[in-house]
């Protein structure tokens, strides 16, 4: 996982798709996801902590993110702010 540190900037550098996944973190934490379509979203926090919630379609989550799971997430078009 990159160094949370390493942009020291209040947005986003990129904008990248995200292919939930149950073993495998995102390359670079997200510093929020953008969410197309509703439904439920099950991801790691860059703290390690486990969470479940619900999204409506064009919300933006504004958390750091290590991980975005398969199982327990039925939302659609996930994009990592990085």
């Amino acid at each position: 996982m990159s160094n949370p540190d390493q942009y020291n900037t209040c947005t986003a550098i990129d904008l990248v798709p995200v292919a939930p996944s149950d073993t495998v973190d995102l390359p670079m934490f997200a510093r929020a996801l953008r969410i197309a379509g509703a439904g439920t979203l099950r991801i790691t926090t860059l703290r390690g902590n486990v969470r479940n919630t619900n999204v409506a379609a064009g919300e933006t989550l504004d958390v750091a993110v290590r991980r975005v799971h398969a199982t327990g997430t039925s939302a659609t078009g996930i994009e990592a702010m990085i």
